[in-house]
């Protein structure tokens, strides 16, 4: 006859054995999220994005939206305030835009009382007319700029046999986000 034999399982046994399962659950949690998923969800989580419905409804009222700097560290920042104002900013109250007063903090004291405030920017309008010229009047100073550079290179080099071509090359950073590609 042949008897078989079975052995009692003790605990070392049973921890030993649940270790890869638990493993392979935790591994199979970060399969579940790629890395798209994630960065998506990352890039999502942008704390300064206005909805696209209020950015429409000002722009058909006439207006463009934008966040500026009221503090700078931890007091407020007067000098960017009276600068932006001169540029023609208009603070936008809490009463003017509820759908970003209720998910914004607003601000209950002084000069700047019921503004949206998201950190130590607020939200703020300015007529699309003003918002157009200032890019226009930007955009007009920097062709002036390459062009005097281009003038200079060219008087510099009195040799006309031997040209001098300016072959760099500009970029324009709008303030968005960096996003890089895998």
């Amino acid at each position: 006859m042949i008897e078989e034999v079975v052995e009692p399982e003790n605990e070392q046994n049973k921890s030993s054995s649940l270790a890869p399962s638990g493993e392979s659950r935790v591994q199979e949690e970060r399969e579940g999220h790629s890395r798209e998923a994630i960065l998506a969800a990352i890039e999502g989580s942008d704390w300064l994005q206005i909805p696209t419905e209020v950015t429409e409804r000002y722009k058909s009222e006439g207006y463009v939206l934008r966040w500026i700097r009221i503090m700078l560290d931890g007091d407020e920042d007067f000098q960017n305030i009276g600068k932006k104002e001169r540029e023609g900013w208009q603070f936008i109250m809490a009463k003017e835009c509820p759908e970003l007063a209720t998910g914004f903090r607003i601000r209950e004291e002084g000069s700047l009382a019921g503004c949206i405030l998201r950190g130590d920017v607020a939200l703020a309008k300015q007529p699309i007319e003003y918002s157009e010229a200032k890019k226009k009047a930007t955009a007009q100073r920097t062709e002036q700029m390459e062009q005097a550079i281009k003038n200079r290179l060219m008087s510099d080099h009195p040799d006309r046999r031997m040209p001098i071509t300016d072959s760099s090359k500009s970029r324009v950073s709008t303030g968005q986000r960096a996003r890089f590609d895998a």
